[in-house]
């Protein structure tokens, strides 16, 4: 029996690379997927996302279902995720002494971990009051408080070597006199690695200390600026954000290119970077590396602290898995949880992912969790990891990741910007792969083996000198490794 969720995911992993990253991440990674009898439907936020996706990608997608589900699919159609609805048509910006009224809103309305509806939506063009007087707590507003994820807190979060700053920094902001908050607060690491679980900590907080924010998707806040932009709203919009004393923006890097939008939100920036406000900005990226960006932008997000969080260390991976269990009621035996974090790399969201489909194994048959039932239940998860690493994968990452193409790797350019993602990329391929010299030069259009060989030499030189180009190495390593 196919399953949507699996059938999405595996188009997704397809469509990313045939589109440009900051297209997949505003337009395509939002959306969602059910299936009814023959017909798959993808499920999308709003009408505007429906019109985009129609015009834009349907076909893509029409050939990539009928290619993963084999044909049993005979119908694609994209339609409003109704579910999503009044997530986006309420407020969420709360007043003090709202905290009693909407902790117990969140308790009784439990939210999915990951996905759209885990991030916060609100629609300011609605014209609905976006701080409540004293005391009082609309049903719109309580049931949008569930949409802030009751299980993201700062005792949720396990830390490691490769988290612990984003940490720190995050719990260190909520305190009301610290000397060491820093404004703005960027976060930057690839999807799944806790960025979202830590800005919803920071809400967290604010709500147990009476305090109000607002947090947008970066998606949502392009569409809330381009509606108040054409309706002539824009200064009741930013009057109604500057009301709060916390602004959290993600993936704020797909704000790029979008001029009015962009300078609309530098006033706003400048508003919450002086007194006792606070902006907290998440993206995939070192603010220096957002290139899409003016001069401007990137010198704004590095004025207060930057930090990163990297794929964890097995340590934390299994500390990670073993609390997830223990918070479900499940006992994950050690050489269980080194064995999934053995082989799921790459971030917590494929962690819980594996997790899941073992206890969801276990209770399907009945059997107790032990080594054998798992390397049987993560069996494909394996093989997938085993299938990541080849030459044609890494191409593909390697140019994703440093926004060129795989002709551009291939081809005869030289500049910088082509030719040291090219040999970060053969160097991968060396370590990763254990292919000769010769059969990875010919992998990257017909190169002679000196040629792989120097490009080797050069990115351990540059490894070794630039600590940012071997993070980004490692990175890449694990993602080329994950499960």
């Amino acid at each position: 029996m196919l399953e949507a969720a699996v059938l999405w995911d595996k188009c997704l992993d397809d469509l990313k690379y045939q589109v440009k990253p900051t297209v997949f991440t505003m337009w395509l990674r939002p959306l969602s997927a059910q299936i009814e009898g023959e017909v798959f439907i993808v499920r999308a936020p709003n009408d505007y996302f429906v019109d985009y996706v129609r015009k834009n990608h349907l076909q893509d997608i029409e050939q990539l279902v009928t290619k993963h589900s084999k044909d049993a699919i005979k119908q694609v159609i994209v339609r409003v995720d109704k579910a999503s609805i009044p997530a986006a048509e309420s407020e969420f910006a709360l007043a003090p002494q709202q905290t009693t009224d909407a902790s117990t809103a969140m308790s009784q309305n439990p939210v999915a971990t990951t996905g759209f509806d885990a991030r916060l939506g609100t629609n300011l063009a609605s014209g609905a009051a976006d701080v409540l007087p004293s005391g009082q707590i609309s049903s719109a507003d309580a049931k949008s408080l569930s949409y802030l994820n009751s299980d993201f807190t700062f005792d949720t979060f396990v830390t490691g070597k490769t988290n612990n700053l984003a940490y720190k920094a995050c719990y260190e902001l909520t305190k009301r006199q610290s000397q060491n908050r820093h404004n703005p607060l960027f976060i930057y690491a690839p999807s799944g690695l806790g960025k979202t679980h830590l800005m919803h900590s920071v809400a967290h907080r604010y709500l147990k200390q009476q305090r109000s924010f607002y947090y947008f998707t970066s998606e949502k806040f392009i569409n809330q600026l381009v509606y108040s932009l054409r309706n002539n709203k824009i200064e009741e919009f930013k009057k109604k954000i500057k009301k709060v004393d916390l602004l959290i923006v993600d993936d704020i890097h797909v704000l790029a290119g979008k001029v009015k939008s962009s300078n609309e939100f530098l006033s706003l920036f400048a508003d919450f970077t002086t007194g006792d406000k606070q902006i907290i900005l998440a993206s995939d990226r070192h603010p220096s590396q957002l290139t899409e960006f003016d001069e401007r932008f990137r010198s704004r997000f590095s004025w207060g602290l930057s930090v990163p969080i990297e794929p964890p260390e097995i340590d934390t991976r299994m500390q990670i898995l073993q609390k997830k269990a223990a918070l479900t009621g499940i006992e994950l035996p050690k050489e269980c949880a080194l064995f999934i974090a053995q082989n799921v790399v790459s971030n917590v969201r494929r962690l819980e992912g594996a997790l899941n489909q073992v206890v969801a194994n276990a209770n399907l048959t009945g059997a107790p969790i032990t080594l054998e039932m798992v390397q049987y239940a993560l069996k494909d998860i394996v093989a997938m990891r085993v299938q990541a690493v080849n030459m044609d994968n890494i191409r593909k990452v390697v140019a994703e990741f440093y926004d060129v193409s795989v002709k551009d790797l291939m081809g005869k350019k030289r500049t910088r910007s082509i030719a040291r993602p090219r040999q970060i990329a053969m160097a991968l391929a060396r370590e990763l792969t254990g292919d000769s010299f010769p059969d990875i030069g010919q992998s990257f259009g017909g190169r002679d083996h000196t040629t792989v060989m120097h490009a080797c030499d050069k990115v351990a030189q540059l490894r070794a000198e630039d600590p940012v180009l071997d993070k980004d190495y490692k990175s890449l390593a694990m993602m080329l490794q994950a499960g």
